[in-house]
């Protein structure tokens, strides 16, 4: 997993290094719900149907536009929260976490707004996270999980996303997103894993700064 992290850093930070040439850039806010599925494997296979429950999440950042405008890459500090449920009828599972996190979007624009005030684009995204606060109930029952090594560590979150953007005016737009992504904690060296298969329903406001 190294390896790996190691040659996900150097793409951020080429990324990054890259957009410090362009010339347009976007100031942008985005919320929205999270939808997430947790798959995990433990020592004792015991049998446990998790079910998916929404939170909330939170992104602030820039938008770098690139190749005249056809390439947009973003790069913003993300809150995100990923729960779940499960249990039956003796007892009940509850997990609320909470993950801070570099979000680097690199997305082209299909559909360009030159006739008409939308623009579609689509693209993909890698996240670097770390848990910041995350509780597990039982039965009401509080366990802290920012120790557990399964929840802990540094997570990426590679995925594919799809934004409609309407341009209100010049200054600022609207947009509509979605995303569909996959966490893997990259620390976790136990024998029980956890991964989070994630939706997200994004609703944002962008403004151009120059």
């Amino acid at each position: 997993m190294k390896p790996l992290l190691k040659k996900t850093n150097l793409v951020i930070a080429y990324l990054l290094l890259f957009s410090m040439s362009s010339k347009a850039q976007d100031l942008y806010f985005s919320t929205g719900l999270n939808l997430t599925s947790y798959v995990f494997k433990s020592t004792d296979n015991l049998p446990l149907e998790l079910n998916s429950k929404s939170s909330q999440f939170y992104e602030l950042g820039y938008v770098f536009k690139l190749l005249d405008n056809k390439l947009h890459y973003s790069a913003g500090l993300a809150i995100n929260g990923f729960d779940a449920t499960a249990g039956d009828s003796a007892n009940h599972y509850e997990w609320e976490t909470t993950y801070m996190g570099l979000n680097n979007q690199l997305q082209y624009i299909i559909i360009p707004s030159e006739r008409m005030p939308f623009e579609l684009s689509a693209g993909l995204q890698m996240q670097l996270m770390h848990i910041i606060n995350g509780e597990q109930k039982i039965n009401g029952e509080l366990f802290d999980l920012t120790k557990e090594k399964e929840f802990s560590g540094i997570w990426i979150q590679p995925g594919a996303v799809i934004t409609a953007k309407y341009f209100v005016s010049d200054d600022w737009q609207l947009s509509l997103g979605y995303n569909y992504s996959t966490a893997i904690n990259v620390s976790n060296n136990t024998e029980e894993k956890l991964k989070f298969n994630n939706q997200q329903i994004r609703f944002g406001i962008h403004f151009n700064i120059n």
